[in-house]
């Protein structure tokens, strides 16, 4: 398992529910059963876990009524349907039982391969999910595309924010995506970087503004 440690004040503890992923949990110490905090599922992309890309914004996350969860790996390979199931039937249902947490509806934030994860679980379970946040993913889907997206009223309820950099092969599917996907209803935020390519930016002034943006409106809302 990863041993990556990064400094923040929200408190962290840590669990390896045996029928789900090996979780590290950030839930600020105001978050109460009366007043729970909502959750950010971190989705990694492929060759690492992640946990130094966003774990640093814990704190952020906690000031908005977030708690984060992240899933240390010591060999992050690329998503499949088992990680999938492990983390949505085994690791979920144990982090809800924290006191102060509320899992229900999770916001899922996902980066590369972990970006096409969450749109995957988005259109199998549209439902289950309060918004996805997107950074270098492609608006691909086992069934779907950029033009195709899926059309339910379930989906449409679901915003989507997502982050390309210009020169990441999958920005100009991203173009295509902004109209047909709005076409069809979906609540898509774009927001292609100049002179990026695919790469993490939510290390970035004006997208980690965007990102915490939607997270106030998502904490306003019942």
């Amino acid at each position: 398992m990863s041993r990556t440690l990064v400094e923040t004040a929200t408190p962290m503890r840590t669990g390896a529910p045996a029928n789900g992923l090996p979780y590290r949990l950030f839930v600020s110490g105001q978050a109460t059963p009366e007043h729970p905090h909502r959750l950010v599922v971190w989705l990694h992309p492929t060759g690492t876990d992640g946990l130094t890309l966003v774990e640093p914004l814990a704190d952020a996350f906690a000031a908005q009524g977030f708690a984060l969860l992240t899933l240390p790996r010591e060999h992050a390979e690329g998503w499949n349907g088992t990680d999938a199931n492990r983390m949505m039937l085994g690791t979920l249902p144990e982090v809800a039982r924290v006191p102060g947490v509320d899992a229900d509806r999770p916001v899922l934030l996902g980066f590369s391969a972990g970006a096409q994860m969450a749109l995957e679980l988005w259109a199998a379970r549209p439902a289950a999910f309060r918004a996805l946040v997107l950074v270098a993913g492609a608006p691909r889907l086992s069934r779907g595309d950029e033009h195709t997206p899926p059309q339910t009223s379930a989906h449409a309820r679901v915003p989507i924010l997502s982050f390309i950099g210009e020169t990441d092969g999958s920005a100009p599917l991203w173009r295509t995506a902004l109209e047909s996907w709005r076409a069809a209803g979906l609540r898509l935020d774009l927001h292609e970087v100049l002179g990026q390519g695919h790469t993490w930016l939510l290390a970035l002034p004006a997208e980690q503004a965007a990102l915490f943006q939607l997270l106030a409106e998502l904490s306003r809302a019942p």
